[in-house]
């Protein structure tokens, strides 16, 4: 008898185990405003300069600092993509990355052609290629590898990669170019 109540209640419990998930999140219809991906949610965020609880930006979508200042984690605010002289952030960033995988894969030809001769420190693409390894160094990558590109600082000078101006770019025609570097 003591093993058929044990079985009964272990039966029981696999029973009440399977059930359905019970839902934890509920989002009360009196504070929706509009449909998203079938659910209803609140959306009161007025795109205004984020703090460390504001919406994540989505790069995918056109950015929303192309025409607004940004303020940084670190108090830094910086212009507006759009005073900065870029007039498409989302395809900055965008270059910025695959600018980052070529640094990464020690890319030089690239790289080099993306500079604006003369730099301060190497006139000619020849004398950059041929000082390369000492101007990319381990510590100058790693800067420009963990510059995050929702921060990417930007003035009228142009867009400022690294923390502490490592590498300089500015839009020349459709595409970027590398205008000052300080390893």
């Amino acid at each position: 008898m003591r093993n058929f109540i044990l079985a009964l209640l272990s039966l029981g419990f696999v029973a009440t185990a399977c059930q359905e998930p019970t839902v934890h999140i509920v989002f009360p219809p009196e504070d929706t405003t509009k449909s998203e991906g079938g659910f209803k949610v609140k959306d009161d965020y007025e795109g205004s300069i984020p703090g460390l609880d504001a919406k994540v930006i989505d790069y995918t979508l056109p950015n929303e600092y192309q025409n607004k200042s940004q303020l940084f984690r670190d108090s830094t605010i910086v212009m507006s993509w759009t005073q900065a002289g870029f007039p498409n952030a989302k395809r900055f960033i965008k270059f910025f990355e695959h600018f980052q995988w070529d640094v990464m894969d020690r890319n030089k030809d690239k790289i080099a052609s993306l500079i604006q001769f003369p730099l301060r420190d190497y006139k000619t693409k020849k004398e950059f290629l041929k000082n390369f390894d000492s101007i990319f160094s381990p510590p100058f990558v790693e800067a420009i590898l963990h510059q995050d590109p929702k921060e990417i600082f930007r003035n009228k000078k142009g867009a400022m990669l690294g923390n502490d101006g490592q590498i300089w770019m500015k839009p020349k025609g459709a595409s970027y170019v590398i205008f000052e570097i300080n390893p």
